[in-house]
């Protein structure tokens, strides 16, 4: 058997040897224990045995003090994300609010911007129901029990004007439609 030198230097050029032909795998193969074709270096006596039992336990030690550092630091990054996100959705909803609120004063229907748009929307009318009993039959849903027909209620106001006994018309909060144009990602 010839002699095998197991160096530091030996290693690290064992160890080039491999990368480079870890280089040329697979992802897939990359994290089995499958191992590229690289000359082995063959153990002559236990001294040599005792060097390759050292290094295997330094890289377990590595890879395990690998994965503890990357878990800790990706703790790390999901807490800063967090903390930006909500940071820049107060600021989102700050500028909104502004621009809402600057918008209402102009009193205009849209604005076109260098950067946006901004555009009222009416809120969508709906009916509350403020008496039930006192709804007439002819707007009510049959069911196994009666229920108002809200759609019913609109449209025989909007038909006659008038409005139906029992209820009253409401209109919902009109809303401001901001658009920005999309950013390349």
């Amino acid at each position: 058997m010839e002699d095998v030198p197991h160096s530091v230097e030996d290693f690290g050029q064992y160890y080039e040897a491999m990368d480079e032909a870890l280089d040329t795998l697979e992802a897939e193969v990359i994290g089995s224990h499958d191992q590229p074709d690289v000359d082995l270096l063959p153990i002559a006596g236990e001294e040599n045995a005792e060097d390759h039992l050292q290094w295997l336990t330094y890289h377990r030690s590595e890879l395990w003090r690998v994965l503890c550092h990357s878990e800790a630091e990706m703790d790390k990054i999901e807490a800063w994300r967090s903390e930006q996100d909500q940071l820049i959705c107060r600021r989102i909803a700050w500028h909104e609010r502004c621009l809402e609120a600057w918008f209402k004063q102009t009193g205009a229907k849209s604005a076109v911007l260098i950067n946006g748009k901004l555009k009222k929307i009416l809120g969508r009318e709906s009916v509350e129901i403020t008496d039930e009993s006192a709804i007439p039959k002819e707007y009510l849903r049959e069911k196994t029990t009666y229920a108002p027909d809200k759609k019913r209620i609109l449209a025989a106001l909007r038909e006659t004007g008038e409005i139906v006994p029992g209820t009253d018309v409401v209109r919902g909060e009109d809303t401001i439609d901001i658009a920005t144009p999309e950013k390349d990602q």
